[in-house]
């Protein structure tokens, strides 16, 4: 099973519970990790890991 990561901009704090609602909508059942880490000010970073889907080629 591979992998993968996205990291949104910096959102401030009030919008991090709709940033997060918008990565549920786009990973769906693959997410596998949800990181958020402070960074200046009231921002935040919100890194979404995520099993990535597709054909294999062997």
């Amino acid at each position: 099973m591979a992998f993968g990561s996205h990291t949104t901009e910096p959102v401030p704090l009030y919008l991090i519970p709709q940033t997060v609602a918008e990565e549920v909508r786009k990973y769906g059942d693959s997410i596998a990790e949800v990181r958020v880490r402070r960074t200046s000010g009231h921002c935040y970073l919100i890194t979404i890991k995520h099993e990535v889907r597709g054909e294999r080629h062997e």
